[in-house]
């Protein structure tokens, strides 16, 4: 009997134009009717209303057959979209937090992917009864009944209807549950569930990562209407998803991600660097996942290797070789990026043939091999022009310093400079390099010529850094690089300068002060360079160490050695400086000098603070000066911190120009006098 086309069963025609006008002056009697009964004939009405079944339901369970209904639910929250199955039937899922592999009207493949552990519950819809007394919850006259068929990843069957594998339920004896009846859903008030269990009972997986699964419903009526029994079927759209964690793209043609030759760069990249080594080169090779495996939920998983083999010039087998991956797993995801490096020791022979494939398994096991990939070593070449810009690319963080004119870029006080320089043709190697600069500070009339080495990554590719420097600093740089013919090229200059203090702290409040620390080493005529300095005041409560560069330090913020700090006006601070190259007459170690500094907000005073058999501390505005390994002028009275009598510093001049020390103090002085007057021009502290 074709149930479609019977003319007795029309369930999609509208209730309200075969029975409006009968269930109007229904609805009008029921009313009155109600108002006269009492209260307990209105309950037992409506739980009569209740079981009754629809008028439309009569030609297909008798109602001698049908069975009761359950309580009335009022769960309408989640509203999802329902895929109808058949003319009064439809399928969503039940759950907010459920995947939605319900695909969109009109189509029957979902794009969603959900995990293969949890569970999928679908929730089946019915304008009637789906069921019947005495109806059977399983087998092939089961009112419902869900049927799956599943392909793994590598295109193996794992459910199939060939082979009579088709999977309904965990439980054999029950493939659906009812529902409590919805009442405020009109259209579909009859509701039933079937689950696509992730594991069976006995704990072992029903699907896995990247399992490609076909489902449909199989609905059975009873449309008897007499003892006899008589079923017809009806089977849904076979709708289709694809489980998430495996690799999206499979290059086995029996999956349902074919994707041929190109299956494995859609799913992974892979970066070799450099392209094209040279002699002594090693090799980084960089695993990386791609946005496609973002989508499914791919990552990179455990036993990803990569082999090698190396041949020599003449085709004979030199090494071969396995290197792992290093790849962490955790709570079922693994990396999205993974590095090994192919040793220098493959990179020994000019002309040699290096050889290399990746196996690369996802979380869930699925393997990828890609394609052999091939580099030969090259020799390490020589410089083709000449000219430093043609054969060379400098670049530079921040990057205004080669854009700008020389010195017109400002980097703040601490801030290093980064630089790579690569050869601009890869068969080219760079024998070595290095950053010839001087750094300027015009403050103390003090330069200096710096050398600093680059740093290979790669036989075409150096990096370097100049250090942070401290205020008012001026760097002139240039790069020198040589191949292996020892040929030397030459970089133009390039310069930069870190901000003075007026343009660092534009305005300092009248409660706060600032002060630089200066030491000398009068033995060998230089600036001191990392000598330790601290400023210790307020009861402990403020406590700095630093170390000099250039002969200079100051209050800095924390982690922070050249970015400048405020510090409270009005207050003594404990200077102490130790010079690892400070070594008095009297002893054999070095020995800290101490001295305490009165921080003014307007620090102009020229003073000596402190004279000892081998040093001289002296205040010049708002520097204190440690002058190291030196005889100082006889002894004199130190001034009080209050601001009492000082040394003239004309007088300490005099004194010191007689005892012809080594160093000429008075053109120092002269020096530093002149310099703190163009400072104070600028500055007011």
């Amino acid at each position: 009997m074709n149930r479609l086309s019977s003319p007795v069963r029309r369930p999609s025609e509208p209730v309200a134009r075969r029975w409006g006008p009968t269930l109007g002056v229904l609805a009008f009697s029921f009313i009155i009717v109600g108002l006269m009964a009492s209260p307990s004939s209105a309950v037992a009405s409506h739980s009569s209303a209740l079981s009754a079944p629809h008028p439309t339901a009569a030609p297909w369970a008798p109602l001698a057959r049908m069975a009761p209904s359950p309580a009335s639910s009022s769960n309408t929250t989640f509203q999802p979209p329902c895929y109808k199955i058949d003319t009064t039937v439809c399928v969503s899922i039940q759950s907010a937090n459920e995947t939605n592999i319900i695909p969109p009207i009109g189509s029957f493949v979902s794009s969603q992917e959900p995990n293969a552990t949890g569970d999928l519950t679908l929730v089946i819809k019915s304008h009637q009864h789906l069921n019947w007394s005495n109806n059977q919850k399983s087998g092939p006259n089961s009112p419902i009944a869900l049927n799956v068929t599943g392909t793994l990843w590598n295109g193996d069957l794992y459910y199939s209807s060939y082979d009579g594998t088709v999977w309904h339920s965990n439980s054999p004896s029950s493939w659906w549950q009812q529902l409590p009846y919805v009442s405020q859903n009109l259209t579909y008030p009859w509701w039933y569930t079937v689950v696509l269990s992730a594991k069976g009972s006995n704990g072992a997986p029903n699907f896995f990562p990247g399992m490609t699964v076909q489902w449909w419903i199989y609905l059975t009526y009873n449309v008897s209407i007499n003892t006899s029994t008589t079923y017809v079927h009806h089977l849904s759209p076979v709708f289709q998803f694809t489980y998430s964690g495996a690799w999206p793209f499979s290059p086995y043609p029996g999956a349902y991600q074919f994707a041929g030759s190109t299956a494995t760069s859609e799913d992974i990249n892979i970066t070799q660097t450099p392209l094209l080594p040279n002699f002594n080169d090693s090799v980084t090779i960089v695993l990386n996942t791609t946005q496609a495996d973002v989508l499914s939920n791919a990552t990179i998983g455990l036993n990803s290797y990569l082999d090698l083999a190396e041949t020599g010039p003449n085709g004979t087998l030199l090494d071969t070789a396995t290197l792992s991956f290093p790849v962490t797993v955790t709570g079922g995801f693994g990396a999205v990026s993974t590095t090994v490096v192919i040793p220098a020791a493959y990179g020994q022979i000019a002309g040699a043939a290096v050889t290399y494939t990746l196996s690369v398994r996802d979380v869930s096991n699925d393997l990828l091999v890609t394609p052999a990939t091939t580099y030969v070593v090259g020799g390490n070449g020589s410089f083709l022009s000449g000219v430093f810009v043609d054969d060379l690319s400098l670049t530079t963080d921040p990057s205004a310093v080669l854009a700008e004119s020389v010195g017109a870029a400002v980097l703040l006080p601490g801030q290093g400079l980064n630089l790579s320089l690569q050869s601009r043709n890869p068969g080219t190697a760079i024998s070595a390099a290095e950053i010839v600069y001087t750094v300027s500070y015009p403050l103390l009339h003090e330069t200096v010529l710096l050398t600093i080495p680059f740093t290979r990554v790669t036989s075409i590719d150096f990096t370097s850094r100049v250090p942070g420097l401290p205020l008012a600093t001026w760097v002139n740089f240039t790069v020198y690089s040589w191949d292996f013919t020892e040929h030397l090229e030459v970089s133009p200059e390039f310069g930069y300068h870190t901000p003075d203090l007026a343009t660092a702290i534009p305005i300092v409040p009248t409660n706060s002060s600032f002060f630089y620390v200066d030491v000398f080493d009068n033995g060998s005529h230089t600036w001191v360079t990392g000598a330790k300095v601290q400023i210790y005041g307020l009861g402990g409560a403020f406590n700095i160490v630093s170390n000099t560069t250039l002969g200079v330090a100051y209050p800095n913020e924390t982690a922070a050695p050249f970015t400048p700090l405020l510090i409270a006006a009005n207050t003594t601070y404990v200077v102490t400086v130790t010079d690892p190259w400070f070594v008095p007459s009297t002893g054999h170690a070095p020995t800290d000098v101490n001295v305490t500094v009165l921080a003014l907000h307007s620090m102009v005073a020229h003073q000596t603070l402190l004279a000892g058999t081998d040093y001289t501390v002296v205040q010049e505005g708002n520097s204190v000066v440690f002058w190291l390994n030196a005889t100082p002028p006889p002894p004199q009275p130190s001034p009080t911190v209050s601001g009492g009598s000082s040394i003239p510093i004309t007088g300490i001049l005099g004194v010191v120009a007689s005892l012809a020390v080594a160093f000429p103090l008075s053109i120092w002085w002269k020096q530093i006098r002149a310099r703190r007057k163009a400072e104070e021009k600028r500055v007011t502290l």
